[in-house]
């Protein structure tokens, strides 16, 4: 995976295995040591990749993690925890619970909010949660024509209401869900600018824990094969 992340430009990689119920076995301390693991491969191997720490850390799973685990999950040791929206209808509870979390202390960056049921429907949601200071990373394969319609039509909308400040590969493989990133976005026509924000300004601003500026207003290009006809 990282030597594919490589071929498409990319040279840090952020970590970001599932923390839920799912998998009790991935702790902070387990992904510590992995990432420490793959970091002496990739140099022995003069792979010119550098991981650095994650999760995506599931809502339901968080408020049972004490802010030490938190801190050492954040994304790239900065101070934001990558959480996943829940993937029920309902948004009431799960809003809440975002609130408490952010009382923590801990910056949030959600992760694929357009991929969330509760989301897609209210993008007033997502407005308020990122006025209130919440980030959103978009999955680059939310903007494919190949996507599912909901899904693709709520990225392309955060993107032109700037509601998104980092957009990832969700890589899990190097075959079926590959780390493309740049390449993949160049295809679904954001322009250099546009790329050089969500895969290295923004992503940069989070992991260092610095200032996020504004994102761009992206529009969706016309897509291929249709025509606008009169009545």
């Amino acid at each position: 995976m990282c030597r594919a992340a490589r071929r498409d430009g990319t040279r840090t990689v952020v970590a970001t295995p599932h923390v839920n119920w799912d998998y009790p076995d991935v702790t902070a301390v387990v992904i510590q040591d992995q990432v420490a693991a793959v970091n002496g491969a990739l140099r022995a191997a003069a792979i010119d990749v550098t991981v650095r720490m994650g999760a995506e850390v599931a809502l339901s799973r968080a408020g049972e993690l004490s802010d030490l685990e938190l801190s050492v999950l954040a994304l790239g040791g900065g101070p934001y925890v990558m959480l996943e929206f829940p993937w029920t209808s309902a948004a009431s509870g799960a809003i809440n619970a975002l609130r408490a979390f952010a009382r923590r202390g801990h910056g949030i960056v959600l992760a694929h909010p357009e991929r969330s049921p509760a989301l897609q429907r209210d993008l007033g949601l997502v407005r308020d949660l990122v006025e209130s200071g919440v980030l959103c990373c978009l999955d680059v394969a939310s903007l494919a024509e190949r996507a599912d319609r909901q899904v693709r039509s709520a990225a392309w909308q955060m993107l032109g209401e700037r509601l998104a400040h980092a957009i990832a590969s969700d890589a899990h493989d190097a075959v079926r869900r590959p780390p493309e990133l740049a390449a993949a976005l160049e295809r679904a026509g954001l322009t250099v600018t546009e790329v050089e924000y969500f895969t290295s300004e923004g992503p940069e601003a989070i992991i260092n824990g610095e200032r996020v500026t504004s994102p761009p207003k992206v529009r969706e290009p016309r897509r291929r094969g249709f025509r606008r006809w009169k009545p």
